[in-house]
């Protein structure tokens, strides 16, 4: 009971904040119309473009570890098999002529 009446009382806040005969936040007195509306949409696209810049220096960070094998890497995988015996001599020659072309 306690935490409802906690609750209610946080989201009756912005009511209880206006008791006044009308609504006057930027009604009666200006507030809003100034130069400063024109930087705000320009403010979320800064927040929206870093928010997005995150996101990709992010994936980029956790998919740095997957990086494609290469020529050399494979050569040198056909180097260990030979050299573990895996592999014929013949077999050997003939995988490392396709790699090399």
């Amino acid at each position: 009971m306690k935490r409802l009446i906690v609750l209610l009382s946080v989201l009756g806040q912005p009511v209880l904040a206006d008791q006044g005969d009308y609504y006057g936040h930027m009604m009666d007195f200006g507030y809003g119309h100034s130069i400063g509306m024109m930087f705000g949409p320009v403010l979320w696209l800064i927040v929206l473009g870093l928010v997005v810049a995150g996101i990709i220096w992010l994936v980029r960070r956790t998919d740095g570890g997957a990086v494609p094998k290469t020529v050399s890497d494979a050569r040198a995988e056909l180097d260990m098999r030979f050299a573990r015996g895996e592999i014929e001599t013949a077999d050997y020659e003939a995988r490392k002529k396709l790699l090399t072309t």
